[in-house]
């Protein structure tokens, strides 16, 4: 007996009936050649097949296609919009860790404290014996005193010693004060380094603006404590230069009242090679 095949439109086709080499297609080629609409269609009725309890004999299971079509996009946009708001808390939570970073600071910072008191002691130590420091209230007294300018002198000996120990003291007190200067070297350089570290490990907005700060005052301090050591510079070049240039000045107006006076022996103006001038003392 031939073996029944079914044919395309539903009728029974011998064996007879089959053409040399036509084979039945399998199901899975069956399937790709469907469009992705019914295959998803396809997929969803197998699931919900197997989802479903098993029925007794005679019964049929009746499964609403649509139905299960609409609850599963549902299901799907749902766990899209699950996902979304993840995402969002996600963002949400980076932003405060971010807010959070950019509001450190270092607590009290890096600061030169003692950098005012030591730029008045420096200024103080000039200012010792018979010296001439900037730092006086009564300098501009003390000076006109040290230094009358064109006037005769009558105790050369007393001036001498007078002009040489201002000037002196002065310079030591120079060179006292540049000495304390270069005792803060290992200080500031400890402190610069420690400027340093944290600039390298600086976390955030705050505590970058903080450094900054901290880097700031440190050159500012550098900077006044230059303006120091000039300072005292210019005051020993003022004192030395005042010394000679008093000491010439007195010279002359001495010899010049000794003319007046008709003392022909008057003490000769004698220069030495370096161009500091120096005198015999008058004779009485």
């Amino acid at each position: 007996m031939p073996d029944p095949m079914t044919s395309r439109d539903g009728g029974s086709v011998g064996v007879k009936d089959r053409t040399p080499g036509w084979r039945p297609r399998p199901a899975t080629t069956t399937l790709r050649s469907l469009g992705p609409g019914v295959a998803l269609f396809a997929l969803a009725v197998v699931l919900a097949l197997a989802a479903t309890p098993a029925v007794t004999m005679g019964q049929l299971p009746v499964i609403d296609a649509a139905n299960l079509i609409q609850t599963t996009l549902t299901a799907l946009k749902t766990i899209e919009s699950v996902i979304n708001e993840i995402e969002m808390i996600a963002n949400q939570v980076r932003q405060i860790e971010n807010m959070v970073q950019n509001t450190r600071n270092y607590g009290r910072g890096v600061w030169d404290t003692e950098a005012l008191p030591r730029l008045l002691r420096l200024g103080q130590v000039i200012d010792q014996d018979q010296a001439i420091a900037y730092t006086m209230a009564n300098v501009d007294g003390l000076f006109r005193q040290r230094y009358p300018g064109y006037r005769a002198v009558t105790d050369w000996s007393r001036e001498y010693d007078m002009w040489t120990q201002t000037t002196l003291d002065t310079l030591r007190g120079t060179l006292n004060s540049v000495r304390l200067h270069a005792q803060d070297f290992a200080t500031e350089q400890s402190r610069i380094q420690t400027l340093q570290a944290m600039s390298e490990s600086a976390e955030g907005r705050m505590q970058a603006l903080q450094l900054g700060n901290m880097m700031a005052a440190e050159q500012l301090q550098q900077l006044v404590k230059l303006r120091q050591i000039m300072m005292a510079q210019i005051n020993a070049q003022n004192v030395y230069m005042a010394t000679q240039t008093n000491r010439e000045a007195q010279r002359a107006a001495t010899q010049s009242e000794w003319i007046r006076n008709g003392n022909a022996d008057a003490p000769a103006l004698e220069s030495t090679a370096g161009g500091v001038s120096r005198g015999r003392a008058p004779r009485p």
